[in-house]
């Protein structure tokens, strides 16, 4: 370059000439164009000329001055720019303009640091960022394109907030070896081709997308989604470069949970996702708790919704606690199931774990968490006893209290998320707790989400109204816009005439549309040919259900007969089952099973859980509850009841009993159902009968009274013995009492002293007495309470000895005449 002053010779990039110290124009290493000794960036095609400055004066004399550490890194760039906004700022106020610009620089710097990126620089409306430098990650690519998929999301969402759809954000991710200077921060930290080409990839995205390169695509493709993009004629490049749209995230980090099945993309429920996030970071930022609902009817979108959001978060450089439970069907419910998956989660139990195993792991995790050494002795046992690890009785505040202490130490470290599936078939217990935990752990990062149906409403109308920290969401079907978009990309190329016809009948339900397209691609009907699907036989020679249950059973019967019976003896274990279980039910050996299984999990009937840190790893489960519920009532009732039989069986012989104890009284009472007049029908309802009060026993030493009730109650209505039936109600009485529920254990205790008496049994009639006089106390009657506790001292005083029943009336009786 020369120097206009002296005529002196420099280098191409100097600053200052080397001669005589006068700034020199600078030429682009990108277009070559010159630019003045202050210009940052070049006039022509904007690149940072900051790295070209090789010199500086001091005085007069030109010194090159000590550079910081320089090394070659693997680095992701990300450029990203607004597409309208030259016409937006034409037509506002500047000061309106001003904030939307910076609501926009704030938006892109909270997002490219939320995945652990770098802001190089702002450039006009324009954002260049790093990931790999300072720190690499394994993971550097993923996070950045991420990072750039929610950003024109964001854009998209901001401009359509301010009135201004036209408002859109386009982005390019390029990853490959740059110059990295160590040590700098903001402009100048990487420079070098990548961080051109980068920008010229930016430059070819259509408004609302993202490209990346080829080096990007293959780091990445576990995780992302990609289209292609076709090749494009890059400024500075040779030949024609290959470019990729990125579509969708579809798996955790670095490509964990991935489905290998079909997985339509995630469409119409942009809104619920962003409102989920941004309060998820209201929730770890300002460290309070906070409870997300999100309610729908079955197949609408609630467990995809839960699944984005996990997506998102796995891929942040912040860590968070992920908890997953799901409540059961089976009758009304197992007391805590969800949350005892989410314990066992966080110590990697399996189900079906040793016990002697998972008491370790258990303790393990509890002293990792808990440094305190009487916060362990008082949490350990409890968690335990949740497990069926330990047994004892405690009192449900005490075992609400060791509960949220485990979940808030989890907390102190990292945010901690605790998802509750299935929550319409929740116990009123669980419910309880989870309002618990919000309530006296409010100023603990702790982020609830739940889905349910709507039922759920139906049982407790006033669900998470009484807090603070409460989000509703419920999800309405698609509109027409948005199911046409999650066919496209669930099946592009379908036909329009079948396309119409699959959304008129999914009625905005992407379940719907999606279980019409599995069974077509079943059926062979569908097949992909190339990027795109195509029939393989007529539209009118198809048999498209009107209704969904029309539909999954119209699809089981075109399973073949093997895979047929296997789906009906899982149906009869529940929404998940193992191998094991699904093996000793069928008679069959489980080699002869995987083949099976393994079709089922393509054909998608079936899944695999692949979590590791799930105590469900390795098991199958029906994709949709639905379908389970459809085979099930496939089967004859005879057949219903035989493997009803087996399946308790197998769970009394393989399982700790107290573990499982509602699970198999579930079977027996269904087992029963299914043949109420047959020969053995009275010795089945012994054995449900039997097994519903160690339900609720076991339900009753956890604090779960409402439960114990209801069990109780359903045993009492299995016997036709009037004593075991009043001492039934007795104990349901009891539970009803200890739950401040005293119109149900006046009713219970009723029923039980009318059977005591009819049998001539004055003592136990008397001990029920004693229990219904403190009820009447309670509420105001003490006169009558007395009465009746005199009644029942009297009674028992009579007999010849004494026992523990006369002494606890005295004491009670005492009480009432002396308070």
């Amino acid at each position: 370059m020369t120097c206009k002053a002296c005529g002196g010779q420099n280098e191409p990039g100097r600053k200052f000439c080397g001669e005589c110290g006068n700034a020199l124009a600078l030429g682009c290493p990108s277009c070559g164009a010159a630019n003045s000794a202050s210009t940052k960036f070049c006039g022509e095609c904007g690149t940072s000329l900051a790295a070209s400055i090789v010199g500086a004066p001091v005085g007069s004399v030109a010194v090159a001055p000590v550079a910081p550490t320089a090394e070659r890194k693997l680095v992701s760039v990300l450029f990203a720019d607004l597409v309208g906004f030259t016409a937006l700022s034409e037509t506002r106020d500047s000061e309106e303009v001003r904030e939307l610009l910076s609501r926009y620089f704030d938006t892109c710097r909270r997002l490219i640091e939320l995945y652990g990126g770098t802001v190089e620089k702002f450039i006009g409306d324009a954002v260049m960022a790093v990931w790999g430098t300072p720190v690499a990650t394994e993971d550097d690519a993923e996070r950045a394109v991420r990072a750039g998929l929610d950003l024109v999301a964001a854009v998209s969402a901001l401009g359509d907030e301010v009135g201004a759809p036209e408002l859109r954000a386009r982005a390019g991710v390029l990853t490959g070896e740059a110059a990295v200077t160590l040590g700098a921060t903001g402009e100048g930290m990487v420079a070098g081709d990548l961080v051109n080409t980068a920008s010229r990839i930016q430059s070819a995205a259509e408004p609302g997308t993202v490209l990346v390169g080829e080096s990007t695509k293959r780091a990445t493709e576990q995780t992302i989604a990609y289209a292609d993009a076709g090749s494009h004629e890059l400024k500075g490049k040779i030949g024609l470069v290959p470019l990729h749209r990125a579509l969708r995230v579809v798996s955790g980090a670095r490509g964990s949970l991935k489905s290998s099945g079909l997985e339509a993309p995630f469409v119409g429920r942009d809104r619920e996702l962003r409102q989920i996030k941004d309060l998820f970071h209201v929730c770890a930022d300002e460290g309070k708790a906070h409870l997300i609902s999100i309610t729908g009817i079955a197949g609408i979108g609630k467990s995809r919704l839960a699944w984005e959001f996990y997506k998102y978060f796995d891929g942040l450089a912040q860590v968070t606690y992920w908890h997953r439970g799901r409540c059961l069907s089976y009758g009304e419910g197992v007391t805590y199931w969800a949350l005892a998956d989410m314990v066992r989660m966080r110590a990697r139990i399996a189900e079906d774990e040793e016990h002697g195993s998972a008491r370790e792991k258990l303790a393990a995790v509890v002293e990792e968490h808990l440094p305190d050494e009487e916060e362990r002795r008082f949490v350990e046992p409890r968690l335990a006893h949740l497990l069926a690890l330990e047994e004892g009785r405690y009192e449900r505040e005490d075992l609400f209290a060791a509960w949220r202490l485990f979940f808030e130490r989890l907390a102190d470290v990292y945010p901690a998320v605790l998802v509750f599936e299935d929550l319409q078939w929740a116990d009123a217990s669980l419910l309880d707790f989870i309002e618990y935990l919000l309530e006296w752990s409010r100023n603990s990062p702790i982020y609830v989400v739940t889905h349910a149906r709507p039922e759920l409403l139906e049982r407790r109308p006033t669900w998470g109204a009484g807090h603070r920290n409460f989000t509703s969401i419920y999800l309405e079907p698609l509109n027409e816009h948005a199911m046409q978009e999650l066919l496209a990309g669930l099946v592009p190329g379908l036909p329009e005439g079948l396309r119409n016809q699959i959304l008129a009948r999914a009625e905005g339900i992407p379940l719907y549309a999606m279980e019409t397209v599995r069974m077509l691609l079943d059926r062979g009907a569908l097949v992909q040919d190339g990027p795109t699907y195509r029939l393989t036989g007529t539209v009118e020679a198809l048999e498209v259900p009107e209704t969904l249950h029309a539909l999954i059973a119209a699809r089981l019967d075109g399973l073949p007969a093997d895979e047929r019976r296997v789906i009906q003896n899982a149906a009869v274990l529940g929404k998940t089952f193992t191998k094991h279980a699904l093996a000793a039910l069928g008679g069959v050996p489980e080699t002869e099973l995987n083949p099976i299984l393994s079709s089922l999990t393509r054909k998608e009937v079936l899944g695999v859980q692949t979590d590791p840190r799930s105590p469900e790893h390795g098991q199958y489960g029906f994709l949709q509850d639905l379908l389970r519920k459809v085979a099930y009532e496939t089967l004859a009732r005879a057949d219903r009841k035989a493997r009803h039989l087996a399946a308790a069986a197998q769970l009394e012989e393989g399982w700790s009993e107290q573990e499982v104890v509602e699970v198999v009284a579930s079977h027996y009472l269904a087992a029963y159902h299914a043949a109420p007049d047959a020969d053995d029908a009275e010795e089945i309802k012994d054995r449900a009968r039997d097994r519903l009060a160690r339900a609720g026993d076991r339900a009753a030493s956890l604090g779960a009274n409402e439960e114990a009730e209801r069990y109780f109650i359903q045993a009492a209505e299995l016997t036709d013995d009037t004593l075991v039936r009043a001492e039934l109600y007795e104990r349901a009485g009891r539970t009803a009492w200890k739950g401040a529920r005293p119109a149900e254990a006046t009713s219970h205790f009723e029923r039980a002293i009318a059977d005591f008496e009819s049998l001539g049994l004055t003592h136990p009639s008397a001990r029920a007495s004693a229990a219904l006089a403190e009820i009447t106390w309670q509420e105001g009657n003490i006169e009558d309470a007395i009465a009746t506790m005199e009644a029942a001292f009297a009674v028992l005083s009579e007999e010849d000895e004494e026992d523990e029943d006369l002494a606890t009336i005295a004491a009670q009786l005492a009480r009432l005449l002396y308070f």
